[in-house]
C-alpha cells in the first residue's frame, strides 16, 4: 500500500513526465506550461535538474521565447553533469544556442 507522501511524489513525476511527453510529441506552448511549476520549484529549492531545464529551455526555443531560453540556458550552463545523458542534454541545448548565436550573426549582417 502506498504512503500518501509517496501518492504525492508519484502525482509530482506523473505531472513532470506529462510535460516531457508533450515536449516530444511538439507541443511546445502545452509543454511550457506543464514544466514550468517545476522549474520554478528546482529554482527556489536551489535543486538542479538538468532534463526538465533542457527540455524547458527546448520548449522556449521553440516559442520564441529567446530571453527565456538564454536565461535558462544560462543555468544549466552551471549545473554540473552526472552522466553520459545529462552530458549529452547539455550539448541539445548547446547546439540550440549556437543555431541562435548563427541566426542573430546573420541579421546583423543583412539589416
Amino acid at each position: 500500500m502506498l504512503t500518501q507522501e509517496s501518492t504525492k511524489l508519484q502525482a509530482f513525476a506523473m505531472e513532470m513526465k506529462k510535460g516531457f511527453d508533450l515536449l516530444q510529441e511538439g507541443q511546445y506552448e502545452e509543454a511550457l506550461r506543464a514544466l514550468k511549476p517545476f522549474i520554478e520549484l528546482m529554482r527556489q529549492g536551489g535543486a538542479p535538474h538538468i532534463r526538465l531545464f533542457v527540455s524547458y529551455g527546448i520548449a522556449q526555443f521553440r516559442t520564441g521565447d529567446m530571453e527565456g531560453f538564454l536565461e535558462t540556458y544560462g543555468a544549466v550552463k552551471e549545473m554540473k553533469t552526472k552522466n553520459d545523458e545529462e552530458e549529452r542534454l547539455k550539448s541539445n541545448l548547446d547546439q540550440l544556442f549556437e543555431t541562435l548565436m548563427s541566426e542573430l550573426e546573420k541579421e546583423q549582417d543583412h539589416p
